[in-house]
């Protein structure tokens, strides 16, 4: 089931690295990659031999920047216009694919819903080059799988609100210290210390690892539920809002947006 944007290896015993490999769009979700996460986290459950799953970027620029978007929100809006919206993305965000825990190994940009897909993850470690943020208001829009409901509970919230409302990124050292990730390391030992990681909770107790993962995943979707869904409707209403089309149009002609919304 490979495709050309998403792989799967098996590296280590128990372990599975879900690697999004678009290096030239800085593995930007477009529609394909979308739709692969989200069949291969589907696989994956089903796979018995399978314990822990990495996800991570192709090259070293790069772990996600979020959504492609001249194919993914074209998309997007045309599932709201029809009624037909659901706002799970890669299979991570809004809803659990797998109920096996799953480790983001940040390796460089993690932007928008890139960062969304680390949030969704049960462990977040970066490289020393990582980097973090929503930019999604510079488009008249806002980080609606899961940014702005899940960062303000993982991260103190004044730094939260900094960087949903600028859109500036944060740097490994400070999501590091603010508790967004739990390690930092050299970008030639990150998926080395990924996998061993990985390695050690795919050797503990099957059933062990199953009961906490649920357990900590209750902050992240069953206690979230309302909040994840109040986000998306925020979205989807920006999403066809005359400053969310002028947000996107300006990006794809690479100039300043007009807004018009006061």
């Amino acid at each position: 089931m490979e495709t050309e944007t998403v792989t799967c290896a098996y590296p280590r015993a128990g372990v599975a690295l879900l690697t999004i490999d678009r290096p030239q769009r800085l593995n930007a979700i477009d529609p394909d990659t979308n739709d692969a996460m989200a069949r291969w986290l589907a696989e994956l459950e089903r796979d018995a031999q399978v314990r822990c799953i990495v996800v991570t970027g192709a090259g070293d620029k790069a772990f996600c920047v979020g959504a492609d978007i001249p194919t993914l929100l074209p998309r997007l809006r045309a599932d709201v216009e029809a009624g037909r919206h659901d706002p799970q993305i890669c299979g991570m965000t809004h809803r659990n694919s797998t109920a096996k825990p799953m480790l983001a190994a940040v390796n460089g940009l993690a932007l928008g819903g890139g960062l969304e897909l680390a949030l969704a993850c049960d462990l977040r470690i970066a490289s020393s080059n990582a980097r973090f943020g929503l930019p999604e208001i510079r488009l008249g829009l806002l980080a609606a799988a899961g940014g702005c409901t899940r960062l303000p509970r993982m991260i103190p919230a004044a730094l939260a609100a900094e960087m949903i409302l600028t859109g500036e990124p944060i740097g490994a050292e400070r999501a590091l210290q603010a508790g967004l990730v739990s390690r930092v390391v050299a970008p030639d030992r990150l998926l080395d210390e990924a996998l061993g990681l990985a390695e050690t909770v795919a050797a503990r107790a099957p059933g062990a690892v199953r009961a906490c993962t649920a357990l900590l995943r209750r902050a992240r979707f069953q206690e979230l539920a309302d909040a994840l869904g109040e986000e998306r409707n925020a979205f989807a209403h920006l999403l066809l809002s005359e400053d969310g089309r002028e947000g996107v149009r300006a990006f794809g002609e690479k100039r300043e947006p007009a807004w018009r919304d006061a």
